[in-house]
């Protein structure tokens, strides 16, 4: 079986990244695609997403910028960039090549912007390249989809501008995008390039990760869909029987595979991840609740469970269920035990790591549950705020604040929480405590 894989790629190394391929095997095919700008490899991946099993990028930045851009599940991505160790020796090289050279007058590019020192002189003093990494990961984990659109510009305009002011004799440069901007302006520099065997194992290290995709798309997966918001209420035998006549008719319409079952709590829909991630828009809505509640008029919570087992995937799916709390949203737990949701393209739709040591060990000072723990952390990230009163939780867990209020208190007590000020929103009756969430998770 030949797998095709999509190339997002600069015009500097277009014809590079075609040989590579062009003699790897018979085992891929290969579409390379040129982007100018850093701000198109978003739409070049959309436009040839449906026909690539997976990513090849010739950069870090460029694979960033496509997870940011893409939401929800993206065919495997991986980066060649350049391997470390021929990121060494091309300025070894020119050393030995050139004795006169000034180390300290030789900078790399990706680093000009961002650390402190980017010179030649100065991977030679910490003689590792990982040493000089630190800075501009940090960035790159940090910066925003609009600084890394500009980043090619800046190094360019802080490249010239040392330059001009005779503060550097050469540039080594890992931007291939960038190369024939410095080149137009004198300014003498050469690209750091991966080794062809360094190239190859990466293709190879893709090829493999898009057979465990493949492998993966066929995980058990259990939809449930269960009557109103939880403990709300339960639905008639007639509502019931609809429910399940239109899961069968959104199957067959959709050319989808259902084994449905009927539970005391609700309906559970067994079938595969690749299914899911097709009535989820990969991950990112519910299609199916909008479908059921458009044509049944009924209140309806829809939850997604994967597993490596069908146990597992009842587990999640019943994981994700308790999530969505009285909220009704739909939530996904899938088999890395991460939970995604709410699943609403309106909203934001974060994923986090349910199996995380800080959220039991939280939970387990706090005497609450992992999921209370979990959910809060996630409003917490959602509001992008550490502050937050009974109320604003009471609301956004469905909850009255009564309740809210023991669950904050026991968070203080744990010495996770603390009340900041107290605020009165009307001139009688008692204050209202707003508290500081300290944890770290």
């Amino acid at each position: 079986m030949a797998y095709q894989i999509l190339v997002l790629t600069s015009d500097y190394l277009s014809q590079y990244m075609d040989d590579i391929l062009k003699s790897h095997s018979q085992e891929l095919l290969y579409r390379v695609v040129e982007y100018r700008h850093f701000s198109e490899v978003g739409a070049l991946y959309r436009a040839n997403e449906q026909w690539a099993d997976g990513v090849l990028t010739t950069g870090i930045v460029v694979e960033t910028v496509l997870k940011r851009e893409v939401k929800g599940v993206r065919k495997p991505i991986l980066s060649l960039g350049t391997d470390n160790e021929s990121f060494y020796k091309v300025p070894l090289s020119l050393l030995i090549e050139n004795r006169t050279i000034d180390p300290e007058r030789i900078i790399f590019d990706v680093f000009v912007c961002i650390s402190p020192n980017a010179s030649v002189l100065e991977l030679v003093e910490n003689k590792s390249v990982d040493d000089m990494f630190p800075y501009f990961d940090k960035w790159l984990a940090q910066a925003s989809v609009n600084e890394l659109y500009q980043v090619e510009e800046k190094c360019v305009a802080k490249i010239r501008e040392l330059w001009e002011d005779d503060k550097i004799d050469m540039v080594i440069c890992r931007y291939s995008s960038i190369v024939k901007k410095l080149k137009e302006l004198k300014i003498p520099c050469v690209f750091a390039a991966a080794t062809d065997e360094y190239a190859h194992q990466m293709v190879e290290h893709l090829l493999a990760k898009i057979k465990l995709e493949k492998i993966a798309a066929h995980l058990p997966a259990v939809v449930f869909a269960a009557p109103g918001k939880q403990g709300m209420g339960s639905w008639s035998e007639y509502q019931e029987l609809n429910v399940q006549k239109a899961l069968m008719d959104f199957a067959k319409d959709h050319d989808l595979k259902f084994l449905i079952q009927k539970k005391r709590e609700g309906l559970l829909v067994i079938t595969e991840k690749n299914v899911v991630a097709y009535l989820t828009g990969n991950f990112q809505e519910s299609l199916l609740s909008e479908y059921l509640e458009e044509i049944l008029d009924l209140e309806i919570t829809v939850s997604y469970g994967i597993g490596n087992s069908i146990e597992e995937a009842l587990k999640n799916a019943e994981a994700a269920y308790k999530a969505a709390g009285l909220s009704g949203e739909a939530f996904m737990v899938d088999e890395e035990k991460r939970l995604t949701g709410p699943l609403d393209k309106k909203r934001t739709v974060l994923t986090s790591d349910m199996v995380n040591p800080q959220i039991q060990a939280a939970a387990k000072m706090a005497s609450l549950s992992t999921m209370v723990i979990h959910r809060l952390n996630r409003l917490l990230c959602m509001l992008d705020k550490r502050e937050i009163t009974s109320r604003e939780l009471a609301d956004n867990f469905h909850i009255t604040v009564r309740e809210a209020s023991r669950i904050l208190k026991k968070l203080e007590t744990a010495g996770l929480a603390s009340v900041m000020l107290q605020k009165s929103e009307h001139m009688r009756g008692r204050p209202t405590k707003i508290y500081h969430i300290n944890w770290e998770i």
